[in-house]
């Protein structure tokens, strides 16, 4: 097994997960990536420090590995520069193109890669697999290009499946983000800087996606597919803080409307999951007090543990 963006936040999950299912794991990281979240795992895995963009580099090092599935959870998310959407769109569409063409050509690989939310824009009802790709940033136009590649090279008769998770959280997660913030505000009684009242999100535990990652590895129906990963319905991040106060047990202090709204924040943004479920035979396991729970008591370990 191959995962790619195994330093970051999903890709340790997946990678820790895959470990302790006894797989052989090989790892692709940048050289410049922080281990930090890979440092317990690194004497029961294979680690290649590689750039995704090196066309050649990254064949030969998966020709001789010839994984028989390849996870692609590696990403990049600037776009205030040009040199940052530069490599944005290296990593994320060119990357991905480089991935798809290693698939193509060893018959026995299965692509799963990990498309992005902000790909589409959702209606008033939850959004379908079936519509419209409609970004509205540069990261999300990039994730969008990747996914049309992958539909093309499943088309030429690569073995591809594209999950689309919605909003990620649990253990690991990058300390900026809302969830993990929020617990270190409530842990230590910092003040949290917080959007305005109503944007709303679907938020899915980083465990459940990982087990649709694994059923999507095997899963014969998912070839070519294009599949939502959410909990199905959405909370407001006012919403989020009260249950992260009600799982540390301590209030947080929240300074409302310190964070403007983004471009793509909005009211109403929940995933249809019917075809996660009836595809892959996934739903989640964890609701959103039981992630967090389990998120809290992740943050709440003993240093080192």
């Amino acid at each position: 097994m191959v995962v790619s963006g195994a330093a970051g936040f999903v890709g340790s999950n997946l990678t820790e997960a895959l470990l302790g299912e006894g797989a052989e794991v090989h790892a692709l990281v940048r050289p410049s990536s922080d281990l930090w979240r890979l440092l317990h795992l690194l004497p029961r895995m294979t680690l290649h420090c590689l750039e995704l963009t090196d066309r050649d580099q990254l064949r030969t090092v998966l020709r001789e590995i010839a994984p028989s599935v390849i996870f692609h959870g590696a990403v990049s998310r600037g776009e205030q520069s040009e040199e940052q959407r530069w490599q944005t769109l290296q990593t994320n569409v060119m990357a991905t193109a480089h991935l798809l063409e290693v698939v193509l050509e060893q018959e026995r690989a299965r692509l799963v890669h990990l498309g992005g939310s902000l790909e589409a824009t959702p209606p008033s009802r939850p959004l379908r697999e079936s519509d419209p790709l409609a970004p509205r940033s540069y990261y999300g136009a990039t994730k969008a290009a990747a996914t049309l590649l992958c539909r093309e090279y499943a088309r030429l008769g690569a073995a591809v499946v594209v999950l689309r998770p919605v909003v990620v959280y649990g253990p690991w997660e990058s300390p900026h983000r809302l969830v993990p913030a929020a617990i270190r505000a409530a842990l230590t009684g910092s003040e949290l800087p917080l959007t305005a009242p109503g944007i709303r999100r679907d938020w899915v535990y980083v465990g459940d996606l990982v087990e649709a990652c694994l059923r999507a590895a095997c899963s014969r129906e998912a070839l070519g597919e294009l599949v939502h990963i959410g909990s199905g319905r959405s909370w407001a991040n006012e919403e989020v803080v009260a249950s992260v106060e009600a799982a540390v047990g301590r209030p947080v202090q929240v300074r409302v409307g310190a964070c403007p709204p983004r471009p793509w924040d909005q009211e109403n943004w929940v995933a249809d999951i019917a075809k996660a479920r009836a595809i892959l035979g996934w739903e989640p396991r964890h609701d959103l007090r039981a992630g967090l729970a389990r998120t809290v008591a992740w943050h709440s370990r003993p240093a080192g543990a």
